[in-house]
């Protein structure tokens, strides 16, 4: 049982030792997918140590630095991928999205649209830059990216969720029900996409239906459908 117990722990040293940093770059992938940025951090430091060249492995130690909010190394980092390969869309897509949380949304708008002048197919990239043109009030551009984000792909729930908020801000309250509406369905767990279509039909004069889509998003945890009933449905 000893010599066993032995042997397997030689093979997990050997197994361990052996990982490439193609192994070490999916592992990480993996862990950042679930939210593990330790532990994903931890598989890009070692990939790196043995391919510090590697855009790639650069890239993804970049995006999960910005997913634990370290905005600063992230952007240093990006910017050095950017500076010796300019050709990488992912670079100036991540790089417009740590810009946008930063505040600097013009310089987003720069970024994700140099983004999509090397993707045009992008559908991450249009969504971002439509958010970017919305805190901007810009939002005709904003709606023309969303637009084009349903454009590429029809089940992008947030796209449809975010082009009829914005709409309704923007006073199109019958495109506001009909992309909300739509969100519903796609996402119908989602306490927001249900607050924001309960306003957009109270401000059709629904009152009724908005009430009820008003308990909808209460009774899925969102507590300001709560005080909006108090106000909406007396």
């Amino acid at each position: 049982m000893k010599y066993v117990l032995h042997i397997l722990f030689i093979l997990n040293v050997c197994i361990c030792n052996s990982q490439t940093a193609h192994d070490l770059y999916l592992s990480a992938l993996a862990k950042d997918s679930v939210k593990d940025y330790t532990g994903a951090l931890t598989d890009i430091d070692k990939a790196l140590s043995t391919s510090q060249n590697n855009d790639s492995l650069h890239i993804l130690h970049a995006k999960i630095e910005a997913e634990s909010f370290n905005f600063k190394e992230a952007y240093a980092e990006i910017n050095e991928v950017i500076k010796h390969s300019s050709n990488y869309f992912e670079a100036y897509l991540l790089r417009g999205i740590i810009k946008a949380k930063l505040g600097n949304y013009e310089g987003a708008v720069h970024d994700f649209t140099k983004s999509l002048k090397l993707n045009t197919s992008s559908s991450k990239a249009y969504y971002n830059r439509g958010l970017a043109h919305a805190y901007l009030d810009e939002l005709k551009l904003c709606d023309k990216d969303f637009s084009k984000v349903i454009e590429l792909d029809s089940t992008y729930t947030n796209a449809w969720f975010q082009r009829g908020y914005w709409r309704e801000l923007s006073g199109d309250l019958q495109g506001s029900l009909t992309d909300l509406t739509k969100a519903s369905k796609l996402n119908p767990n989602d306490k927001e996409i249900y607050l924001s279509l309960a306003i957009t039909t109270y401000k059709l004069n629904h009152k009724e239906q908005a009430c009820v889509l008003l308990n909808e998003a209460k009774a899925k945890g969102s507590s300001t459908a709560e005080e909006l009933m108090n106000v909406m449905c007396k």
